[in-house]
């Protein structure tokens, strides 16, 4: 993971950039942009993503949700400079493979790791390693003394990348209308630290 001092602007192919900029070998992360509404869309209609979400969540997703979605991710960079769901670019293609989330956990104080990848994605340690670079973005660029994972109990596979990255379960509680597992991060960080 590399967070460069980078101005902004538009980047390679055209899209809002971090500033500090968070990458890896083979991803980074940029800002969402109007377009990006398709992305949001695909991710919240696909069966295997969201088969631990609360189905009311989305069960009525549509084209104009997703937008209204986006648009509010974007006034959240705004509002929170440094935090937000920002779209997760594989370097090699350009392709916006899903997003990853370093944001306010519901209505708290607390900042939340999140991530979400479309299926063909799963399985290459993706998640782990973009997740990974976010934490360390946290700690060292934000200052955030602690971030926490959340979730479903039975999403074992979400459940491995937070582990992967050092968090330790904590305790069940309730976000998002949701019963979910709750992680901290270890003292003693996860890979790449």
């Amino acid at each position: 993971m590399r967070a460069t001092g980078q101005s902004g602007g538009l980047g390679r192919w055209g899209e809002r950039r971090l500033r500090p900029r968070i990458e890896t070998e083979r991803l980074y992360l940029r800002e969402f942009v109007p377009k990006d509404a398709a992305l949001v869309f695909a991710l919240n209609t696909d069966p295997q993503v969201v088969r631990f979400m609360p189905r009311h969540a989305y069960e009525n997703e549509n084209l104009e949700r997703a937008t209204h979605r986006v648009e509010i991710s974007m006034a959240y960079y705004e509002e929170h400079p440094g935090l937000g769901i920002r779209p997760t670019v594989l370097k090699e293609t350009g392709e916006t493979i899903g997003w990853t989330r370093l944001k306010h956990l519901g209505e708290t104080e607390e900042i939340e790791l999140g991530y979400r990848l479309l299926p063909r994605f799963w399985g290459r340690g993706l998640c782990t390693e973009i997740s990974a670079a976010v934490v360390r973005y946290a700690h060292e660029d934000l200052g955030l003394q602690q971030i926490v994972g959340i979730t479903d109990p039975r999403n074992l596979a979400s459940r491995r990348v937070l582990e992967m990255l050092g968090f330790r379960y904590v305790e069940e509680a309730r976000y998002y209308d949701h019963d979910v597992l709750c992680f901290v991060p270890t003292s003693e960080a996860g890979p790449g630290s």
